[in-house]
């Protein structure tokens, strides 16, 4: 796909090829050319760089050179491809860091020094495994510099990073089985470097092969000789890991390098699609345009016909016998036949895409709920294999950056998938506040159900808004503690004065009785006295 002209059939040589690597290379190109979208020129077996599309729509026999290219000029090709990849690898890469060593996380806003994300480094990583079954990831380390003090250590920048590497560029490799699980003995990378050209300000293309073994890397590259190839180990290095640091990240399978591409039936039909169109604008491009007929023209004073001129104001004039004028064009069945052949091509696409997503295509709400099922049971099998790369990949970087120790068994990523779950309705989230308001079930549980319903934002981290609530209610409490212990120092404050007018208001009582005693209560009071 590179254009190399090294020998791929050789075991001895570093160029060898895997015959598993051989027999994908043919739909791992159909997939590149979809993923580019058939742009750009091709070095295989077509002459004279013939572009992309070329490969796909073939020369017409007697067709001349300039009619070919301009049918090539005219024809699109629609990006529903590489669309659905990208809706895909969306659902994959809503994750959060859990308990990651704090060197990752000092480096997440640049982890493969070159400025990207961890987020947009992984989302290329699900592009290349939707669109190539497949993606290799390895962890590496930056060489050390000798620092004089400890602040030029920090400043050296010596520390892990990442690396994306395609699955055409891993060209053989060996493994060993101990225990059940896979162990790399050696995985030979491809890199081709750009160096400065010698005759001019161009580059050329100088392919070079890493040998990656357990602790060290060995780097070689070929020479012809003889009409001979033969090949020189350029340099070599040592890794401070007993491993090679090369993660598999598989479409469908966790085995070293072995996955099937889940999209290539749709890259097959979109070349398909892009071949109909062509012909059905080659078409209306040649027949749209009514022709005009005459038959019985009256001829000249040279022998020759009239010519014939349309317009508003002008008329053809005819022999009396046999004379007709009409415009000639095609009955439209053909067009019409092609018409409905590239909407069954876009529906069988649709299947193979996201589309059920927007309301494309569907019946019924059956079809959707089973289309809906199949996708996710392919995202789910995604999100399982990248799950387990990751877990790999940050060992990967704590063995590097001597923080192992930092590792809990709940360390890698947590992916949220809630784009694929039917959202909950009003009736379930108010049923499910009810449980918790009469403590059938937690907090917790309320708020991962909400966000996996949609109800909440995908991106909400539920541990960090529990702790916020926690603090919120705590605060609260404090105030009204402080509230309370005010209101109590007013009242103990008013107390005395309170006492006073108490006593006060008992004397004015027991006046206000004796002065209100009637005479009969006097003279009553005077009996009981003698």
């Amino acid at each position: 796909m590179h254009g190399v002209p090294h020998p791929i059939n050789d075991p001895a040589l570093a160029s060898y090829h895997r015959p598993e690597l051989v027999r994908q290379l043919p739909a791992l190109e159909i997939a590149s050319d979809c993923w580019y979208m058939l742009d750009g020129t091709y070095s295989g077996s077509s002459p004279d760089g013939k572009t992309v599309k070329g490969k796909y729509l073939h020369k017409e026999p007697a067709e001349p050179g300039v009619a070919y290219n301009e049918r090539l000029h005219r024809s699109t090709y629609a990006p529903i491809y590489r669309d659905s990849i990208r809706a895909y690898a969306g659902l994959l890469n809503r994750f959060q860091l859990i308990d990651s060593p704090p060197s990752l996380e000092l480096a997440e806003k640049n982890v493969d020094l070159h400025g990207e994300s961890i987020q947009s480094f992984w989302g290329r990583c699900d592009e290349r495994v939707l669109r190539d079954g497949g993606v290799f990831v390895m962890v590496d380390m930056t060489k050390s510099i000798q620092s004089n003090n400890f602040l030029d250590e920090l400043e050296s920048g010596v520390r892990p990073y990442l690396m994306m590497i395609d699955r055409t560029d891993v060209i053989n490799w060996s493994v060993t089985h101990e225990n059940g699980k896979e162990k790399i003995v050696h995985a030979t990378i491809r890199q081709i470097r750009q160096v400065p050209s010698s005759s001019g300000f161009g580059v050329d293309i100088e392919p070079v092969y890493h040998v990656l073994r357990p602790g060290r890397v060995e780097t070689y590259a070929l020479r012809k000789v003889d009409g001979g190839w033969t090949q020189e180990k350029i340099e070599e290095a040592v890794t401070s890991l007993p491993i090679v640091p090369l993660v598999w990240y598989g479409a469908a399978a966790s085995r070293f390098a072995q996955s099937e591409q889940p999209l290539l039936g749709l890259a097959e039909l979109s070349i398909q699609h892009f071949q109909m169109r062509s012909d059905l604008q080659e078409l209306l491009h040649k027949c749209a345009m009514p022709v005009p007929v005459r038959t019985g023209a009256k001829t000249g004073p040279d022998g020759q016909p009239v010519p014939l001129v349309l317009g508003p104001n002008t008329a053809v004039d005819l022999d009396s016998e046999g004379g007709k004028f009409e415009f000639a064009e095609p009955s439209g069945k053909s067009l019409e036949r092609h018409q409905d052949e590239i909407k069954h091509v876009e529906e069988l696409m649709d299947r193979s895409g996201l589309n059920f997503l927007y309301g494309a295509n569907i019946k019924t709400a059956t079809e959707a709920s089973l289309r809906a099922s199949q996708i996710a049971s392919q995202v789910t099998a995604l999100v399982r294999n990248k799950t387990s790369a990751f877990d790999t990949v940050m060992k990967l970087w704590a063995a590097y950056s001597g923080e192992l120790s930092s590792l809990t068994p709940e360390s890698g990523i947590s992916i949220n998938d809630s784009l694929i779950n039917r959202p909950l309705g009003a009736s379930e989230i108010a049923q499910m506040v009810n449980l918790f308001s009469q403590g059938l079930i937690s907090k917790r549980t309320v708020l991962d159900e909400l966000q996996r319903g949609g109800a909440l934002d995908p991106d909400l981290k539920v541990d960090e808004e529990i702790k916020r609530t926690e603090d919120d209610r705590k605060q609260e409490m404090e105030v009204s503690l402080k509230e309370e212990q005010k209101m109590t120092e007013l009242r103990s404050e008013s107390t005395p004065g309170k006492e006073e007018n108490q006593s006060e208001d008992k004397e004015k009582e027991g006046k206000t009785n004796s002065d209100t005693q009637t005479p009969e209560k006097v003279q009553a009071s005077a009996q009981r006295s003698q």
